[in-house]
């Protein structure tokens, strides 16, 4: 098995506890849903919830994507982008 490499910016990164982290990937690849599944197993169901909130934009190789259908092989990088706040 090959990796998937997950980045969390910003408040995510705090919540989860990390910046950065891979999760292995059968050849086939994996979608969107098994990819929080496996999160949920790891970090709990809190950290998922956060990382589920309808204004947490997700980014795929660096482009921003739709969440449903999206699958995603070893090799790709999956970063989780909340909300920008500030003044």
């Amino acid at each position: 098995m090959s990796s998937l490499r997950l980045r969390y910016l910003a408040s995510l990164r705090e919540q989860l506890g990390t910046a950065e982290e891979t999760l292995d990937v059968p050849p086939s690849g994996v979608d969107f849903e098994q990819v929080l599944e496996a999160l949920g197993r790891r970090h709990g169901q809190a950290a998922v919830a956060a990382l589920r909130a309808d204004n947490v934009r997700v980014a795929c190789n660096q482009e921003l994507v739709e969440r449903a259908g999206l699958r995603l092989m070893a090799g790709d990088e999956l970063a989780f982008l909340p909300p920008v706040t500030g003044g």
